[in-house]
């Protein structure tokens, strides 16, 4: 855990000083949100279009880095730009949009001060996502412990649900676990 926190400490420290936007998103989010499983690992979002540079930076400063054109992993902390879910051949875009931007949160994650994406980001990512304990993944768990603990921007959740394009894929099943949006 210290390793991860050590890395997630340089990266953070990385992009505050270029002023570049990002949030925590994912099971780190949904940690400290309400599911207090164990971080294997933590995913950043920043901006679209910015891998390239966030590459970059982190390469400066003496970071050897994988990159993939989708997503730097480093140590334990995966970064990404585009968040976007395709499932039975559809797709739903999800990336650090100016609503997202505006719902980050300040919170401290293994000693380090990180934007977090809002519960709500969590919440629709994770539900539609949908992967279970027999896939390896806890996105079930994680939104029922996100609920038990926040309560959820019902707005704000109809309008990531709308920006996603998963009105019908999400809906009913948040009426399913009890939230009425």
């Amino acid at each position: 855990m210290s390793l991860i926190a050590g890395n997630l400490g340089v990266v953070q420290r990385l992009l505050d000083s270029k002023q570049m936007a990002w949030g925590v998103f994912a099971g780190a989010a949904a940690h400290l949100y309400g599911n207090r499983r164990p971080i294997q690992d933590v995913d950043l979002v920043v901006m679209s279009g910015q891998l390239s540079a966030v590459v970059q930076l982190l390469q400066s400063s003496g970071k050897a880095v994988q990159f993939d054109g989708q997503r730097i992993i480093w140590r334990g902390i995966k970064i990404f730009d585009d968040l976007m879910i395709r499932r039975d051949g559809a797709t739903f875009p999800l990336s650090l949009d100016a609503p997202m931007h505006a719902h980050l949160r300040k919170m401290p994650l293994l000693g380090a001060p990180v934007s977090v994406v809002a519960p709500e980001d969590v919440v629709a990512h994770k539900l539609l996502l949908d992967r279970g304990s027999s896939h390896g993944k806890y996105d079930q768990v994680d939104v029922e412990g996100v609920l038990r603990r926040q309560t959820l921007d019902l707005d704000y959740l109809r309008e990531r649900i709308r920006l996603m394009r998963a009105e019908s894929q999400l809906m009913g099943r948040l009426r399913e676990i009890g939230v009425e949006v």
